[in-house]
């Protein structure tokens, strides 16, 4: 898990995947790459979920992209997410065990916490990240003398994403501000052009300063 953990922080930033059309988001998974993401999170709350992580997983190149799943709510899902070649598992919450059965079965897992008090527990239950969701819930005083490393999801945008980077953030997670606001539409429509710019502006700073390996 370590390597994965060294792949996620490399990346600055994990694309999330989340809407009802799959075409679309496989579609988009490949022009994110294309754009330089390193790392894809696609949310089980989607349609043909797993499907999608699976051709993910074996068209992309494991050197280059990670890939993962995102809203693990159930975790009798590990095993099937892991088949499907998931190498994290994000959830908004933290749910019971999670953490102890990902990491016996060799998936990372990031928990979601909330309050200073969920992460505390979690870091107990021993997470090796955290997610902090909503990120409008934290204050980066609220986070000073936290070792264990943390990713800001929800809220993270064009504009705050280089606060969050310059202020001890191990990586960002973002949706619709970086994955494009389209993914439930039908159709197989061309990504609009303004937020395909606003992603490649983000790749482009990140390589700028290193975020993307």
């Amino acid at each position: 898990m370590q390597q994965v953990i060294e792949r996620i922080r490399e990346a600055g930033v994990i694309a999330i995947l989340r809407g009802n059309n799959p075409g679309r988001l496989e579609k988009r998974a490949f022009e994110l790459v294309n754009l330089g993401c390193k790392a894809i999170e696609v949310t089980l709350d989607s349609p043909s979920a797993l499907d999608i992580v699976r051709k993910l997983s074996a068209e992309m190149n494991p050197e280059e992209v990670v890939i993962g799943v995102g809203t693990l709510l159930n975790i009798e899902l590990i095993d099937d997410c892991i088949q499907a070649g998931a190498k994290f598992a994000l959830s908004p919450v933290s749910p019971p065990h999670m953490i102890e059965r990902c990491h016996e079965k060799g998936l990372l897992a990031i928990p979601g916490v909330s309050t200073p008090d969920e992460m505390s527990e979690a870091i107990k239950r021993g997470a090796q990240i955290i997610k902090l969701y909503p990120s409008s819930n934290w204050e980066l005083d609220m986070l000073s003398g936290i070792d264990t490393p943390w990713i800001p999801v929800g809220g993270v945008n064009q504009y705050n994403i280089d606060e969050w980077l310059e202020n001890g953030a191990f990586c960002v997670g973002m949706g619709t501000h970086l994955c494009g606001s389209d993914l439930d539409c039908d159709g197989e429509d061309d990504w609009g052009q303004e937020e395909a710019q606003v992603a490649r502006d983000i790749f482009k700073e990140l390589q700028r300063r290193g975020g993307v390996a």
